[in-house]
């Protein structure tokens, strides 16, 4: 696994002082091994505290400091060889360095897609083979692996209840699409592949993989509280 792209990129100049840090990889990061010791933000010698997301859907991780930059400042990000891929692989040591401006970017964090936005997800890929969903919307008595994704018992089946599968993931865990089964289900190991290191069975849904668009409106639901 190696860092596929740096946001900072390597000598910007003028970075706002509200910046995220973004790290893309080229496969999916594992979040256990994602933190303070591996993946640091640094000015001269100095250590910034941080929070750190794992966005398996896009295969990066964000580093948010915990307050506003330093103005005119130069920093250092460094992804160490302890972060590895959910496959297990682990990549060498590099980083990246940038130097602040003057300015916020004041930019807002999106809203999190509502759940009737996922849902429409649901209904359109789960209901065909009446695995999960009835094909007229309804709720099935006995759905597949005992999840129903009908509107009337969806985010009741999945928020905080554990996985079948791999009982130490919950389907959806609050805030952390990363450790959320059902995103890892959704995720395909290539691009029109199969199902990703971690998980059992088969990918969901069955044939091609649901479109970027609509992985990342589910990470997002999960992300932003899995909310009613």
């Amino acid at each position: 696994m190696y860092v596929a792209d740096w946001s900072p990129a390597e000598g910007a100049v003028d970075v706002p002082v509200d910046a995220t840090i973004k790290v893309t990889f080229s496969d999916y990061p594992d979040p256990d091994t994602v933190g303070e010791p591996s993946m640091l933000l640094t000015t001269g010698v100095f250590r910034l505290p941080e929070t750190y997301r794992v966005r398996l859907a896009d295969k990066a991780v964000t580093m948010t400091p915990s307050g506003s930059l330093d103005t005119d400042l130069g920093y250092t990000v460094t992804v160490t060889n302890k972060v590895a891929s959910l496959a297990g692989c682990t990549g060498r040591t590099e980083g990246r360095e940038f130097t602040t401006g003057e300015h916020a970017s004041n930019i807002l964090t999106p809203a999190a897609p509502p759940l009737a936005k996922v849902q429409a997800i649901f209904d359109a890929s789960c209901a065909g083979s009446s695995c999960h969903i009835d094909p007229s919307g309804a709720c099935l008595a006995a759905p597949f692996g005992g999840l129903s994704l009908c509107a009337a018992e969806a985010r009741d089946a999945l928020v905080d209840v554990p996985s079948r599968e791999v009982g130490s993931l919950a389907l959806v865990a609050p805030l952390d699409s990363a450790r959320s089964y059902l995103l890892r289900k959704l995720l395909p190991a290539t691009a029109g592949g199969g199902p990703i290191p971690g998980t059992l069975g088969q990918r969901e849904p069955p044939g091609p993989p649901l479109p970027a668009e609509q992985i990342l409106t589910i990470a997002a639901w999960i992300d932003g509280g899995a909310l009613p």
